[in-house]
């Protein structure tokens, strides 16, 4: 039996709901080998082969785990992690050919979830996957359960704007805007402190469940793009406005 009739086996024995992998990699025969064993263990996938494609597609997507390249023909993928973190909340392997100890621990000590070494295994690389989305999974059923927790309703609606709490899912007039887990928390925070200034601290220790320290410059980063998925402009009844002294509030215009 061969390697990929044994694989196939083990992918039917598992039961791994379908997630959105984007791979930034500028090694093209790399990247399309990656995106045929992830496509063939039931993975969606996107590709980009630099720094400035991925920034193009979190514009329009946002994937459930990022395969992420370090030396990459417009950047070093390390100092572009915290501008993604302010784009997306999906956690990222790190797969490098700079595989010596100390490039791994740079690599996890700049913000990387887990760190693949060149050259791998295909079948490990899509074994790593397969327990990050796990572990990611896992996370997310806490925060749902966190925020459930919070209010008795189980739908919130606020003019065209309505929130499953239980399925962590945002709507505008009937279409679901896709947030990402972080995103829809935030959201459901400010809703239920509608018309009350809430601190970029009190949102960032709210939904990051960590102390603020200096890392609530990703609040801001996270309110622009869910002002842009929910379509927020000077017409809209739904509103999430900077306050002065780095805090926001949410309203919506009653008819």
């Amino acid at each position: 039996m061969d390697n990929h009739s044994q694989f196939s086996i083990l992918n039917s024995q598992l039961s791994i709901p379908r997630l959105l992998v984007l791979m930034v990699e500028d090694n093209h025969d790399v990247l399309r080998l990656n995106e045929k064993w992830l496509q063939r263990s039931g993975f969606d996938t996107l590709c980009a082969e630099t720094l400035t494609d991925a920034m193009r597609i979190l514009e329009e997507k946002s994937p459930d785990l990022v395969l992420l390249d370090i030396l990459l023909p417009d950047g070093n993928g390390l100092g572009w992690l915290p501008e993604y973190k302010g784009l997306c909340d999906a956690p990222v392997l790190l797969c490098s050919s700079r595989n010596e100890d100390k490039h791994i621990l740079q690599g996890l000590e700049a913000g990387g979830d887990d760190y693949l070494p060149k050259p791998y295994n295909v079948d490990i690389l899509v074994a790593r996957v397969k327990v990050m989305w796990r572990k990611e999974q896992e996370n997310r059923e806490r925060m749902r359960a966190a925020l459930a927790l919070r209010t008795p309703e189980r739908v919130i609606e606020r003019g065209p704007l309505k929130l499953d709490i239980l399925a962590s899912r945002a709507y505008m007039d009937g279409t679901d805007m896709n947030l990402t887990p972080k995103q829809f928390a935030l959201l459901f925070t400010l809703v239920l402190n509608e018309g009350r200034e809430v601190t970029a601290k009190e949102l960032y220790e709210s939904v990051w469940r960590l102390p603020a320290n200096d890392n609530t410059y990703v609040v801001k980063d996270h309110i622009s793009k869910l002002r842009n998925k929910l379509g927020i402009n000077e017409f809209s009844t739904i509103t999430i406005t900077s306050e002065y002294g780095s805090g926001y509030r949410f309203n919506h215009a009653k008819k």
